[in-house]
């Protein structure tokens, strides 16, 4: 079940990250957190190792808490903002910055594997009365996915067979 949820988990970001066009540059380095999430006035937060990741947050702030991701990094000209789309490979999830006024902020979180968790416990391979007893029933169920709206974003959790195939908090457009 975990090597179907990462290898599930890695085509998602595979697929944000060919959204970008344009070259690209990678790094690598260690890094260890621990998650959760709750929701703000923003919406839902994402907190790993302590630190707070909200949406349309300056996301150098973020990283310089959360230290260099052992996955390293990967950047391209975007093609749905003005400026690079940034991705940032921490145990666990992926962090995904855009330029917004001349700044990197928060775009989404989208976990990576069934090692982390959102602070109401839900996490890759749980199932969907898991999911509805921590967040409640209103969702909006589209394409198999239970997507949850707070503030300026969403809480997105894809489904297949009545359990958890992936977790993504992102901007809503």
């Amino acid at each position: 079940m975990r090597k179907r949820s990462i290898a599930a988990a890695g085509i998602m970001v595979m697929c944000l990250g060919l959204m970008a066009c344009g070259s690209a540059s990678n790094t690598g380095s260690s890094n260890t957190a621990t998650q959760a999430a709750s929701t703000s006035s923003a919406g839902y937060v994402y907190t790993s190792n302590g630190t707070d990741i909200k949406i349309n947050d300056d996301v150098n702030a973020i990283v310089s808490k959360l230290g260099t991701p052992k996955g390293g990094t990967y950047e391209a000209k975007s093609c749905a903002f003005d400026g690079m789309d940034k991705f940032w490979y921490y145990d666990g999830f992926t962090l995904q910055a855009y330029q917004k006024d001349g700044k990197d902020v928060v775009y989404s979180v989208t976990f990576t594997d069934d090692t982390v968790k959102t602070k109401e416990g839900v996490k890759i391979g749980d199932s969907k009365d898991k999911v509805t007893q921590a967040y409640g029933s209103s969702f909006k169920e589209n394409n198999g996915q239970l997507v949850y709206e707070s503030g300026n974003m969403k809480l997105s959790f894809g489904m297949k067979d009545n359990k958890v195939q992936s977790v993504i908090y992102e901007l809503k457009q």
